[in-house]
């Protein structure tokens, strides 16, 4: 279970450099997405908090703890800062490894 009001960040290391994405949980079921492929929204047309957090592991994001802990990232990576993230996706800064 997520808690209300609670984030998780994950990440997404098949991009470099690794593509940021944080699920917040929101008012009832509800949850909002920021960065990752697709940019910030939130759950709707009858979707849940847990319905997104499958669908974001199954495109093969994991948390940053995870990532950290099995060296996918340096244990001092850190998200870029929230209000820029869109605009960082959306300018190409994260490029799918080939």
């Amino acid at each position: 279970m997520i808690l209300r009001n609670s984030q998780i960040w994950f990440v997404h290391c098949n991009y470099q450099p690794p593509l940021p994405l944080k699920l917040e949980r929101d008012v009832g079921l509800a949850a909002r997405v920021v960065g990752g492929k697709t940019g910030s929204h939130s759950t709707g047309h009858g979707e849940t908090y847990w319905d997104k957090f499958k669908e974001i592991v199954a495109m093969g994001f994991i948390p940053v703890e995870v990532a950290k802990e099995i060296g996918a990232i340096p244990e001092e990576w850190s998200h870029p800062e929230e209000s820029t993230l869109d605009k960082e996706v959306e300018s190409g800064n994260f490029r799918l490894k080939k």
